[in-house]
């Protein structure tokens, strides 16, 4: 047990340093000033970052993902489809209402004008209905052994039709960099390790040919219906929908004490503790009802679970609070920084994108779930590392396209069209199990540090652009930095694409192997003589 804490204090601290340091560089440069105090709140941050991440790693290996390996096993024995679709759909749902990425951003966007607890049970709400109705159609396409590229394509296909409708209305097509978004924050740090396992879990009991492809790309599906449902909403809605932002504060002198805040219960926020007991009590309490009914697990396993529960939920709550807290603050002021130079270098702004790129996806705390379970279903061929750096350029290219774009101000069609086009199109000649491992390795690539870090960064971007072009004083006044939204949409597909390239490309090497292998057996000095009297 020992073993396991320091292991993950050490996978946690490589994960994390790489993105101080980083801050850390670039204000050492003329880039980036940053002062005593902002020092030892990245500092802080840092440490509790890792703190967080290392107690959740360890209570997700312990409890999110027995959790989902349990249900996904008990539901793949059942006869009585109503069952599987109403408690897939209910834990679906429930954990979405709950998911502290969607908490955050839904105070981002009026959909519902002057009405701010009708507006987040209307936007909350249309996200947990695609995500339900999804988990539970992704549990069926597992049982029922259905292709997943199949399905891709045909709720890809509506997605975009639904796109075409809205883009139409020049007023509702600048939610469009939202409504991708929406799928996106969707796969936070609370349901990936549960969805994941749920699809694991199912698998295996169903076996057959395909265990090991079907073990992957359920949270790849389950990022659709978001899109769906909120591009649904958005069209018949009487108002257009708008953005609404508020700069983060400038950190208090009290280090301590402005972390506690984002701690606890303060000024009618909820604070990180709460938001992540209400994001895993529905897990917890829709199983063991579930459990009591169905499985009626050992005293022992219970208690370990709920021993897991503990960890992911004093891992999460340190986690989301420094990611809020302390990161959100620091990307905005980086991004505002990186915006002085979109007129004379902004090649600056370009290559920082692409380094933050290349070490936020190490600070994922679901990814580090993902590539663990990756290199286990595979037997140890596909390594975690490999996927790692494919991810890391992937979410690098992602980052840099949207800095492009914040410089250039031009529609976001122009990447998610042909980028879907790509990751679709490559499904035809990419292996079974990489295309729903890219999949979910995109939808997981855009988590809570994403939301914190590189959002704010990408608005900061935003900010001084606008405010030079328009002439405008305090840009955030303005709905400029809607354009800003995208970037996490962004993040996404780009590994997508990464990944299905990578599959290909593996897939090549097999077939040389073969041939050589073949070769090998049979020479042509090896060539049967046959003699003919």
């Amino acid at each position: 047990m020992k073993n396991s804490y320091v292991n993950a204090l050490v996978t946690s601290s490589l994960s994390v340093a790489p993105i101080i340091l980083l801050v850390c560089i670039l204000s050492w440069t003329p880039v980036l000033n940053l002062g005593s105090n902002d020092y030892v709140m990245l500092l802080f941050g840092g440490a509790m970052l890792i703190f967080g991440l290392a107690l959740f790693q360890i209570g997700a290996n312990n409890g999110l993902t027995k959790v989902g390996e349990y249900m996904g096993s008990s539901l793949s024995k059942q006869k009585n489809l109503f069952i599987v679709i109403v408690f897939t759909f209910a834990l679906g749902a429930l954990i979405t209402c709950a998911e502290p990425s969607i908490l955050i951003v839904s105070k981002q966007v009026t959909i519902i004008p002057d009405n701010e607890a009708l507006n987040a049970i209307v936007f909350i709400g249309s996200i947990a209905l695609g995500v339900g109705v999804f988990v539970a159609i992704g549990v069926l396409r597992i049982m029922f052994h259905k292709s997943l590229k199949l399905w891709y394509l045909f709720f890809y296909m509506i997605t975009f039709m639904l796109v075409c409708l809205i883009a139409i209305d020049p007023e509702r097509a600048t939610m469009l960099p939202f409504i991708f978004d929406s799928g996106s924050i969707t796969t936070g740090s609370a349901t990936v390790p549960f969805i994941l396992s749920l699809g694991l879990g199912v698998a295996i009991v169903r076996g057959g040919k395909s265990a090991n492809s079907d073990s992957f790309g359920l949270v790849g599906l389950v990022t659709i219906g978001p899109i769906i449902a909120t591009a649904i909403s958005i069209l018949i809605q009487k108002d257009v929908p708008k953005y609404i932002y508020t700069p983060p504060a400038a950190f208090d002198q009290n280090v301590f004490g402005y972390f506690i805040s984002a701690l606890l219960p303060k000024n009618g926020r909820m604070g990180s503790m709460a938001e992540v007991a209400i994001a895993l009590s529905p897990i917890y309490v829709i199983f063991f009802i579930y459990e009591r009914i169905f499985i009626k697990l050992p005293k022992l396993k219970i208690i370990q679970l709920l021993v897991g529960f503990i960890f992911c939920f004093a891992g999460l709550s340190l986690f989301l609070a420094s990611a809020n807290a302390i990161m959100t603050p620091i990307g905005g002021m980086v991004g505002r920084a990186l915006g002085a130079y979109w007129q004379d270098n902004s090649w600056v702004i370009i290559l920082v994108a692409f380094v933050i790129g290349l070490v936020i996806i190490l600070c994922e705390p679901t990814v580090h779930v993902l590539t663990v379970q990756i290199e286990n279903i595979s037997s140890g061929q596909i390594k975690k590392s490999t996927v790692l750096i494919t991810l890391s350029i992937g979410v690098g290219s992602a980052i840099m396209l949207a800095a492009i774009r914040a410089i250039y101000n031009f529609s976001f069609l122009y990447y998610v069209v042909p980028g879907y086009m790509i990751a679709l199109t490559l499904m035809g000649i990419c292996p079974d199990i990489f295309t729903a491992i890219a999949f979910d390795s995109g939808s997981t690539s855009s988590g809570p540090m994403s939301t914190s870090f590189v959002l704010p960064t990408i608005i900061g971007i935003y900010s001084v652009v606008s405010a030079d072009k328009y002439n405008l004083d305090n840009s955030y006044n303005v709905s400029f930095y809607g354009e800003a939204f995208g970037v996490l949409a962004l993040v996404t597909l780009v590994p997508t694409i990464a990944v299905q390239v990578l599959g290909i490309l593996a897939e090549f090497k097999q077939i040389r192997r073969r041939s050589a292998a073949r070769k090998a057996i049979v020479g042509i000095e090896d060539m049967q003589i046959i003699h003919f009297n």
